[in-house]
């Protein structure tokens, strides 16, 4: 009876079905106080066209940061900042039609990140897949050698990545979009998992 070391491993390719938008609103002034109104205006003008638009409430977004600072080099003496979330399904037209009533304001950026919803199952299933790949390669290394194999002694894993719990805006409605980029296909993402197991052969 021995022992076979047999490092499995696993890649796979998801569909993300996530978006999280973050928006930040920009605006400058000579004072504290107006770059505060300015910045208010701004951020209730783009919380209404989400609101009047998509159906988009201003509770579906989530307030990240918000500031106002001071610049000396600068000739507007002050900045002010307000960074919002939204969390939607993986949906390009909805995507498409934010960015296209931002063209509508000035001195707002958006970001999109692209995650997977239920990963720590697709996690799941790559870390079977490595497990399998491992026990192939054993019985086929025992096999050359007229051994079998018969069972696990050891096994070694990499700390799991942590995993997210996303709270999705409510199902926003789009109508059919005829912008190319809402076409494009979602993106993906791969998921590696390594795998060491000490094989007991005979």
């Amino acid at each position: 009876m021995g022992m076979l070391k047999v490092r499995g491993t696993a890649e796979m390719a998801f569909t993300v079905d996530i978006l999280i938008i973050k928006i930040t609103v920009y605006s400058t002034a000579s004072s504290s106080g107006e770059v505060i109104q300015s910045g208010k205006k701004k951020t209730e003008k783009f919380l209404r066209l989400m609101k009047e638009k998509l159906d988009i409430e201003p509770n579906d977004f989530e307030l990240e940061a918000d500031s106002v600072s001071s610049s000396y080099n600068s000739d507007k003496g002050y900045s002010y900042k307000k960074n919002l979330s939204l969390v939607v399904n993986a949906d390009l037209s909805l995507l498409s039609k934010i960015t296209s009533l931002l063209e509508d304001m000035s001195d707002v950026t958006y970001d999109v990140d692209f995650c997977l919803s239920d990963k720590a199952s697709k996690e799941k299933q790559v870390i079977e897949a490595a497990i399998n790949n491992s026990r192939e390669k054993a019985e086929m290394i025992a096999s050359s050698l007229g051994q079998k194999v018969l069972g696990v002694d050891e096994v070694s894993y990499e700390h799991p990545s942590d995993v997210f719990t996303y709270n999705l805006a409510k199902s926003v409605t789009v109508e059919d979009c005829p912008d190319m980029e809402a076409m494009l296909k979602n993106p993906t993402e791969t998921i590696t998992k390594h795998i060491y197991i000490s094989w007991i052969i005979e």
